[in-house]
Order: structure tokens, then sequence, then C-alpha cells
């Protein structure tokens, strides 16, 4: 490439367009000056010459008014009032003889240059035939020119219409040098551009070989414009026997007819994802694959298609084998279902019967301790009834030997009124003893809702509970107000109070000899709050979240089974319609809480023994 520098070219943009116009009219306005003063210094007497001269200063004067907005324009005068001026004083003067021959080949390369291939052949067109004209009439005798213009007007004008033509001329030169260093810029750039595109079709070439899918790009008539080998060996083929093929050649009928809709609507413009089928004809294997087929557009018009393909068979299988896993999955699901639900069925079984069990061997132990209680008052009554029959076999014995007297029978009398206070009082224990334990023993067992006094019904829970209660030295307080009445059920609500000072006495009281239990109640809105509270060992927070969930205990594999607190909340929450809650400190004791209803729900009545 040429290594010199690139000039500038005055018509190569608008702005170096009007700076060569307006250069070209001060080259004109110094070819008429010095026209002028050849004019004035050979030809002082003919003013008629300064005329040609006059007409082309006035068209400069328009033309610079056209340079800013209509530089071409402005061109146009200028060549035009050259022309014409130059053609008056060739007719006027010295015709075919006169210098100003010389201003037709700067027009004619004007017109040429600057303003059309049309204003080149009309100007020559005009110049040859005006000259040929006035050759002919001058030949001919009817043209009769005036004697020519002095030597030193016609070499100014020679030499001024030589300097224009010279400017003219490197004007030229520098264009056509801006635009051979142009073009060779140009070819570089195409040289360059083509190496890239080299490089990026081998690169593309690279890709679509080992990219894991096959590849291809159609036409507007779904003809094969490129595709990769994986592509054309989905049919049994090579790329070279699939370019420029249709589809419907090369594609099987069956997989047509699967994507038919499909390629419709992607050649009206409509991107399409579906999975089809592919039967290979030279192995026979069938494979599944997944379509991607993308318009290509220009000038908002489908010119092409590129289609993604990928072979999904083993993920397809997989789905298979999932689905079928999935259908067996369910078989087992509802087979255990089924099992679980029979599961729990009998579970729910074995803790009703767990509740059942449990109230039957409280009431188990309450009948042995009332048992054991109930043999003192008894045992002494049967003494004094036996001491009665002695005094009295005794007294009809004296009465019979005539033995009888006063101081004995005084003292027989005073004898049977204190055996009789002993037994009555004896008695009387037994009935109070047995009288709570019936009414604690059939609301156990029935379960029946009643309305109940809450202190009377925690007064015979506690009377219940005396005999087994008086082998340990601790203390039970009541703060019941009187007159706290409960639409209830007064069975479940004794069995929550034995258990909570059961287990007092069991977990609370562990390693204290004399504990403080008070048991108070406290009306509310709804119902009442009553609480059961020790001042013993208490349980460590971390047991707190663990105290109500069946089978623990800290007692595990000593005597406890975990299920007490278990069955308390059930009866508390499922039975009583109530809420139950604990708090504690360790070393300070435990205070569990429990909110009634004024009247329990009725599926309390309705699950009787239902935990």
């Amino acid at each position: 490439m040429d290594s010199e520098p690139i000039q500038l070219n005055y018509l190569d943009d608008l702005e170096g367009f009007r700076r060569f116009v307006n250069w070209l009219h001060w080259a004109i306005a110094g070819v008429l000056l010095i026209s002028a003063l050849a004019i004035y210094v050979s030809s002082p007497k003919e003013p008629v010459r300064y005329l040609p001269l006059a007409g082309v200063l006035l068209s400069l004067l328009v033309s610079a008014g056209l340079t800013r907005h209509r530089p071409k324009r402005a061109v146009m005068v200028i060549v035009c009032s050259v022309w014409l001026m130059s053609s008056l004083a060739i007719v006027k003067f010295a015709g075919v003889h006169s210098a100003s021959i010389i201003v037709y080949p700067f027009t004619i390369a004007m017109a040429g240059w600057v303003l059309g291939r049309r204003w080149l052949i009309a100007l020559t067109s005009a110049s040859g035939l005006l000259l040929l004209l006035l050759a002919w009439a001058e030949a001919s005798g009817r043209f009769a020119p005036t004697p020519r213009a002095t030597p030193l007007l016609v070499g100014c004008q020679i030499v001024a219409v030589l300097v224009i033509i010279a400017f003219l001329t490197y004007v030229a030169r520098q264009g056509l040098m801006n635009s051979r260093n142009r073009a060779l810029q140009l070819s570089s750039h195409l040289a360059t551009q083509n190496a890239e595109l080299a490089q990026q079709e081998r690169e593309l070439l690279v890709l679509m070989e080992n990219v894991p899918a096959a590849v291809v790009s159609f036409d507007a008539h779904s003809r094969v414009r490129r595709c990769n080998r994986a592509y054309a060996a989905l049919f049994g083929l090579e790329p070279q026997q699939v370019l420029g093929r249709a589809i419907e050649e090369f594609v099987p009928l069956s997989t047509l007819e699967q994507i038919g809709s499909k390629w419709q609507a992607a050649l009206a413009g409509e991107a399409q994802h579906y999975r089809r089928s592919n039967h290979n004809p030279l192995t026979g294997a069938i494979s599944w694959m997944d379509a991607d087929v993308i318009p290509e557009f220009a000038d908002g018009q489908v010119v092409g298609l590129f289609a993604l393909v990928v072979d999904v068979t083993e993920r397809v299988q997989a789905e298979q084998q999932i689905r079928a896993l999935n259908a067996e999955l369910e078989q087992r699901v509802e087979q255990r279902s089924a099992e679980l639900a029979e599961a729990m069925q009998r579970l729910q079984q074995s803790r009703d019967e767990l509740v059942r069990s449990q109230a039957k061997a409280t009431l188990s132990a309450m009948v042995a301790n009332v048992s054991h209680e109930l043999n003192t008052p008894i045992g002494n009554s049967v003494l004094l009834a036996g001491t009665f029959q002695q005094m009295a076999s005794e007294l009809q014995r004296q009465l019979n030997d005539g033995q009888l007297r006063k101081s004995s029978l005084l003292k027989l009398c005073e004898t049977l009124d204190q055996g009789s206070q002993m037994m009555q009082q004896n008695l009387g224990r037994a009935e109070a003893l047995m009288r709570s334990f019936k009414q604690v023993a059939v609301d156990q067992v029935s379960e029946r809702r009643r309305k109940i006094d809450l202190a009377d019904t925690i007064h015979e829970v506690l009377q219940s509970l005396a005999p087994s209660l008086k082998k340990a030295k601790h203390r039970i307080e009541l703060d019941i107000p009187a007159g706290i009445e409960l639409d209830s059920l007064p069975g479940p609500l004794g069995q929550v109070l034995i258990n909570l000072i059961n287990n007092a006495y069991l977990h609370g009281f562990e390693g204290i000899d004399e504990g403080l239990l008070r048991i108070c109640a406290h009306p509310e809105a709804a119902g009442v709050l009553l609480t059961v509270e020790d001042n013993g060992v208490g349980i460590p927070p971390e047991a707190l979240p663990e105290l109500f969930k069946p089978f623990y205990s800290t007692k595990l594999g000593a005597g406890g089974s975990g299920l007490g607190l278990s069955i308390v909340e059930n009866i508390v929450v499922k039975m009583l319609g109530g809420h139950l809650s604990v708090s504690s400190t360790p070393g300070r004791g435990t205070i569990f809480s429990i909110t009634l209803p004024s009247v329990a729900p009725d599926f309390a009545s309705e699950q009787p023994g239902m935990p």
C-alpha cells in the first residue's frame, strides 16, 4: 500500500465542498481582476470587453449567496455564467480565434466533475456545436469577427484559465489519491474481515460437529442450508447427502406426520418445541428426540429455520422407569397407608384400653386402700360388739343368779355408753369413707357428665386417696372457694387430679420428707383456673417440651410408664375441653395450670374414654 498520507478531497464532505466552492470563487475573481487590468492596459477604448467580465462577476455574487446552503447549485451558477459569458465574448469578438475558447475545457471539466454526466454531455455538445457554427459562418462569409484581442489580454486570459485548470487538476488528483487510498484501506479491511469470517466459519464448523446435539439450518422452503454430521446420522446419511434437499425428501413419512403442524407453525414465525420419535433406517434403532425450531427473520419475513435436536432417549426411559416406580410406590403407599390406618386404629383402641386400665388400676388401688382403711373402724366395731355380747351374757347370768347389784348395773351402763360412742364413731368413719369411695368409683366407671361443685368433687377425690396418702408425711392444702359449679365430667376430672397428685408424690417429692402440695381454684369469665403446685425438686428445662409426649418419663425402666401426663393432657383437652400447661423451677417446685370451661363440650360425652 502507498505510504503517502491521505490528503483532503474537497468533494468528500459537505464542508469540504463548500470550501472548494469558495476557493473557486476567489480563483475566478482573480481571473476577472487580471482580465480587467489587461483590458484596461491593452484596450482602454473598448469598454464593451468589460461586459462578459461584469456578467461573470454578477454570477459570482449569486453563487456566493448559494454556497452555504446549496453549494452544488452555486457551482451550477458559476459554470453556466462562465460558459455563457465566454460564448458571448467568442461570438462578439474573434469567433473561433478568440482566446476565450480556453474557458470551455474549464466549464466542461467542472460540469463533468461536479454536476454529473448530463451536464458534461450538454456543455460539451453546446460548446462543440457553437464552435462548429461559428467556423462554418466565418468560412462561408456570413460571420465577420472583430479583430483579435491584444496579445497581453490573450496571454493573461490563457494564463489565468491555465491556473484555474491546474487548481482543478490538483484537486482532482487529490480526490483520486484519496479514493485510491480508501480503496486500498477498504481492500485491507475486507481481507481482514475475510480472514475473520474464515476463522469464524472454521470455529462454527468445529462447534457444530462437536456439539452434543444435531444442528441444522433450513431456508424458507424447508431446504437444508447447513447441518452437522449428527443431524445427517439421524437418517443414516452423510451431511453432503442432505445439503440442498427439502425436508420431505429424506425425513420418513412417520416423522413428518409427527412434526407437520409444528413445522408449519415455525414457518409462520412461531418458535416451536416438541418431542418426537426417530427411526434410524440403517440400524433400525428407535430413539426419542427433543427439537427446538427457531425462525430466522429478515424485514419481518421468515427466511429460514434453525433446528436443534437433542437425543433424550435415556431421559425418556428414565421417565418411564420413574412413572413405573411411582405407580409401584403409590401401590405401596396405599398398602402401607391401609396398614398404618389399621395400626392407628389398634393403637387408638390400645390407648382407650390403657386409659380404662389406668382408671381400673386407680380404682383397684383405691379399693385396696379403702379396704385396708375400713379394717380399723370395722374391726373396732366388731370388737365392741363382742364386748357388748359378753357384757349382756354376764348381765343375764347375774340376773339368773340373783346377784345383780346396782353398782354392777351402773358400771355396765357406763361401759355400754362409751362403747356405743366408740362404735358410732368407727361406723361413721367407715360410712363417710365408703360414701366418698362410692361417688369417686361411680364417676370413674361411668364418666357421665353432671353438674358438680368443684370443692366437693376435689374433697371426695382426696378422701378416696387419703388411705394411700397418709403413708407419707406430705401435706395437701386446698384453696377452693365454695360455689364454683361446673357442668362437666367428674370422673375424668378426678382421674386428672389423682394422676397429678400421684406424680407429685412419686417424682416431685423425691428425696423430700415433708412436702407441700397446694390445689387452688380461681373463677374466670368462661370457667375456672385450677392449679396443682408443689414445692418439690422441679423439672429440668430440657424436659419441659417433652413432658406430655407419650412414653416420656424420667423414671422409664424404674417404675414409670411415661403415659401419665400424656393421658392427663388428652383428658383435659379432648374430654374436658380445657387447656393444660406447666411451669417449673428446678429446686423450687412445679405448677400445673388447668383451664376448664364452665360447660364441657358435647364431644367429651360422645367419646367416653377417648383421650
